[in-house]
């Protein structure tokens, strides 16, 4: 007599709330947490203090400060440190390498600046919260089974997906970088995806930030705007089409339950 088959794996603690899964990811849920809010405030912060930044890194004409190259070396040690810790974020930095060093010399900058803090941020989430997360994930199949999905079907996919999440200019780079360490993603696609990713619209910022000679000028292009709000929305409904995708494979081959509720079968008729 053969054995009854295993039913499919269901996800666990279906009805717990958000507190117990803070508590049970403990740092890794407070690291990502800090990293969703603190650059938002700091960025802001930096926006309204554009001019003492400036002064700081080069002077001014009343008062000489670092020569030029000096006060790039100080920009971008500050820029890996600082977006690589979560503290601040990528698009006011790059605003004021343009501001302060103007396209020739901001544009490198801040491409070093955001390609350190990268890496950083990768093995600062990898040693607080990987080991948590990818625990987590494991009890929720659905998740696990779009995790997959998206970086765990060849290079090249994985590589296109992680690159169009760091395209939009609005995509948050603390929390990008969490994302993507805490969910697997290998270093070498991540680091690929980041540089391609993220030199166009680091390239839009320090050109605002270039673009006026006093901070009180400058205006961010609603191009810019509605652009990287539009972009953000596709790209997101293009991952929400592979994601939903990807559960309806799985469950056609039996992986996961369906969740959908049939209607009881027709009982058999009578002769």
């Amino acid at each position: 007599m053969s054995e009854a088959p295993t039913p499919p794996e269901t996800d666990s603690n279906s009805d717990e709330s958000i507190g117990d899964i803070i508590k049970r990811l403990g740092p890794a849920a407070w690291l990502g947490i800090a990293w969703g809010i603190l650059p938002a405030i700091a960025g802001i912060t930096l926006l309204f203090n554009m001019r003492p930044a400036q002064k700081l890194l080069i002077g001014t004409e009343e008062e000489p400060g670092l020569p030029l190259m000096q006060g790039v070396m100080v920009y971008v040690a500050i820029f890996i440190v600082t977006a690589g810790l979560g503290l601040l974020p990528t698009v006011s930095q790059a605003i004021l390498a343009g501001f302060a060093f103007g396209i020739a010399w901001g544009f490198p900058a801040a491409m070093l600046g955001f390609t350190g803090a990268s890496i950083i941020g990768y093995f600062v989430a990898r040693f607080v919260a990987r080991e948590r997360i990818e625990s987590e994930i494991h009890k929720h199949k659905k998740v696990e089974i779009i995790r997959d999905a998206f970086i765990r079907h060849g290079f090249m996919r994985a590589l296109c997906i992680l690159t169009l999440l760091r395209v939009p200019p609005n995509s948050p780079f603390a929390l990008t970088n969490y994302a993507m360490s805490v969910s697997g993603v290998k270093f070498i696609p991540f680091m690929i995806a980041t540089i391609v990713g993220m030199a166009p619209r680091t390239f839009a910022a320090v050109w605002i930030g270039a673009q006026a000679e006093t901070w009180d000028q400058v205006e961010k292009p609603k191009w810019l705007i509605i652009g990287g709000i539009v972009l953000a929305v596709v790209i997101l409904l293009g991952l929400g089409k592979l994601a939903n995708n990807a559960i309806e494979q799985a469950m056609r081959r039996g992986e996961i339950p369906d969740d959908e509720p049939h209607p009881p079968a027709d009982p058999p008729e009578k002769y």
